[in-house]
């Protein structure tokens, strides 16, 4: 009897194994015509789930900036250092206003701020913002070529440039949001401390308050990118620190030494004006401003932001050619 249903159950397996399977649908039947169709060609179209683009990698590269404890400390440096120094120099200019009306005592109610000392409070930490920026931007990259973990990231992404890209769109999303949070609250501040006519503006500055409010996060955005492209260059901290600080504040100290040890040099004067750190200046408190005499060119505030747009385009484009054909160690 065992024998007997051990052949039953073998017979029965067998018949069950070569039987058609009529509810899967085989290779040529009507179902599988019916996909090909163009009205149902969509089933087919939909996207791989594995497929790379530039919006997941914007948000990895997000979340891998956001889980560093360094990020979020120059971040913040980024966004305190502003009101803190709008602070700094409007309290300088109280004292100041105050000394001159009377050198006896200061006074209890400070004369109205002009236009001109009270954008310059609020814009005045714009500067040592530029260089905590560009540091941001220099260690984006450069942290996980000496972490060791930049294998990790091109075997997640080959693709070098989108990798570049992403790392580029999430920095200057987290340094604009963190240089006007900053801006707003330095221009709070000195309203506080700097009574008088501030919002008044002048008839050659309509456009004063606009272009510090919005253009100044702006363009501590593209220090960010020279410092992203500094780094992509160099692949090192030390070397692409090095290199960003160089340029925004050694070159112009250099520049204005020998422009004031050589004489009749327009041609430094010149390249001073064209230095990152001056454009800002220009940029952010030039507007309207009536070209001295004896200097033959001083660019206004829109073509230093153009010029500082080459200058940043300059740095990435080079930092984008050794990143995609150099070879990582």
């Amino acid at each position: 009897m065992s024998a007997d249903s051990g052949r039953r159950v073998r017979r029965s397996r067998r018949e069950i194994s070569t039987g058609p399977d009529k509810a899967t649908p085989r290779h040529g039947s009507a179902f599988t015509r019916l996909r090909r169709t163009s009205g149902l060609s969509f089933l087919d179209s939909r996207r791989p789930s594995g497929q790379l683009t530039l919006f997941g990698a914007v948000r990895g590269e997000l979340r891998k900036m956001l889980s560093l404890r360094s990020t979020w400390v120059l971040l913040l440096i980024v966004m305190l250092l502003q009101p803190l120094s709008t602070g700094l120099m409007a309290c300088a200019t109280r004292v100041l206003a105050a000394l001159g009306w009377q050198t006896n005592h200061l006074l209890a109610h400070l004369p109205p701020a002009s236009t001109d000392v009270f954008w310059s409070a609020v814009v005045s930490g714009l500067f040592p913002a530029m260089i905590v920026a560009g540091i941001l931007g220099v260690l984006v990259l450069t942290r996980e070529f000496s972490g060791a973990t930049i294998e990790s990231t091109l075997t997640a992404n080959p693709r070098r440039g989108m990798v570049l890209r992403a790392k580029g769109l999430a920095l200057a999303l987290l340094t604009w949001l963190a240089a006007q949070v900053g801006l707003l609250l330095s221009w709070i501040l000195a309203a506080l401390l700097l009574p008088g006519r501030y919002s008044t503006l002048p008839a050659s500055k309509p456009g004063l308050a606009l272009i510090d409010l919005l253009g100044g996060p702006l363009m501590l955005v593209l220090f960010a990118w020279m410092g992203l492209g500094l780094g992509a260059l160099s692949r090192s901290k030390a070397g692409g620190i090095g290199l960003f600080l160089g340029l925004t504040l050694i070159l112009p100290l250099l520049l204005g030494l020998l422009g004031g040890l050589v004489p009749h040099a327009d041609w430094l004067q010149v390249s001073f004006k064209l230095t990152p750190a001056s454009l800002l200046s220009t940029f952010l408190l030039d507007l309207g401003r009536v070209a001295e005499t004896g200097i033959e060119w001083w660019p206004t505030w829109w073509q230093a932001g153009l010029i500082m747009m080459v200058w940043t385009a300059l740095c990435c484009a080079l930092g984008t050619l050794v990143f995609r054909r150099a070879d990582i160690d």
